[in-house]
């Protein structure tokens, strides 16, 4: 884990990927890695996530990690967005 921090949506467990690692098998090795450390846990993380620094290699990824493994994920669109689902509570911003 990199990053775990409390928001009113829970405790979020974030694993940053650095750049050229944003394969499916990146993001399977990764997502393994993050649902071992929840397994260690006291309690269960509320979110599960992964940062990339640039969009998934293959574009059904994302949506394959989320489903099988209920790990989300997420990249920086440059100069000051991001993209995967969710990226609000994934960021601490408000839903409205």
């Amino acid at each position: 884990m990199d990053v775990s921090c409390v928001t009113d949506g829970g405790l979020f467990v974030y694993k940053v990927l650095a750049a050229g690692r944003s394969t499916y098998a990146d993001l399977r090795s990764q997502a393994t890695r993050l649902l071992e450390i929840n397994h260690t846990l006291p309690s269960p993380a509320d979110g599960l996530y992964l940062v990339l620094c640039e969009p998934p290699a293959e574009d059904c990824s994302a949506n394959t990690v989320r489903d099988v493994f209920g790990v989300h994920v997420l990249w920086r669109i440059p100069p000051h967005s991001w993209g995967g689902r969710d990226t609000k509570s994934a960021l601490g911003l408000s839903q409205e």
